[in-house]
């Protein structure tokens, strides 16, 4: 007897997001942007932002051919990756994946659900989360990871096309605000010196020693304005 099949196992194409009116994906942004920028959705939501920059760390690191130790996500929202290093460069490439990262996977996201691959591109991302919690080394770590996991595994499960596609267009945009959080937040540490020895930029201009901080600050904006503008003009192009 053939069974019913499950959303999983349709076809990883689907209906794009732009099959809906101009005025749904406007809202839908307007609200996505709303949840990222809003300090009481923020504090709820904002977890996931994390996690991928850590990720990108974790790959670039993996890519560099160096050995992860772990990954920790605390709870005010900061982490950090563990990793045996050797070689400048191999680490300058490993450090300057963290901040760019949910930008340009958010930049991943949006493109995915406006093109109709947006159940493929959850796929993806659940399974970097698996990646992540393979390598978490903290209790609060575990339960972030996995509590994201079930979630955007129940809305790939069950969730029908528009609902996949309005999950994964609002995580991208998730992404997209976040980086420029994370962005100003380490630019405002590097302003006032304080913690800014921990940044991702201090160290990558201790690690290349020839191009300081604020350099690494500059490419790190570039990258993240460069996607932003991406997804900004998508908008722009879908509803006009």
């Amino acid at each position: 007897m053939r069974g019913a099949e499950l959303p999983w196992s349709e076809s990883w194409a689907q209906e794009p997001l732009t099959a809906l009116p101009e005025t749904q994906i406007l809202v839908i942004t307007g609200l996505a942007i709303l949840v990222a920028v809003a300090r009481t959705t923020w504090n709820i939501v904002g977890y996931p932002v994390t996690i991928v920059h850590e990720l990108g760390h974790a790959v670039a690191a993996l890519t560099a051919g160096y050995r992860l130790r772990g990954i920790t996500v605390n709870g005010d929202m900061s982490g950090a990756t563990n990793y045996w290093s050797r070689g400048a460069a191999g680490t300058v490439w490993t450090l300057w994946w963290g901040y760019p990262t949910p930008a340009i996977v958010g930049v991943a996201l949006i493109w995915a659900a406006m093109s109709g691959w947006a159940r493929a591109a959850l796929a993806v991302v659940i399974a970097g989360l698996f990646l992540v919690f393979l390598l978490s080394r903290s209790w609060h770590t575990v339960g972030v990871v996995l509590s994201t996991g079930v979630v955007l595994g129940l809305v790939g499960w069950f969730g029908s096309a528009s609902v996949v596609n309005i999950v994964v267009f609002a995580l991208g945009w998730l992404m997209i605000v976040g980086a420029v959080r994370g962005l100003w937040s380490v630019t405002r540490s590097h302003i006032s010196r304080r913690g800014v020895s921990r940044s991702d930029a201090y160290l990558l201009g201790r690690a290349s020693r020839l191009l300081p901080g604020p350099f690494w600050l500059l490419t790190f904006a570039i990258a993240i304005a460069a996607c932003t503008w991406y997804a900004v003009s998508s908008i722009m192009t879908a509803v006009s």
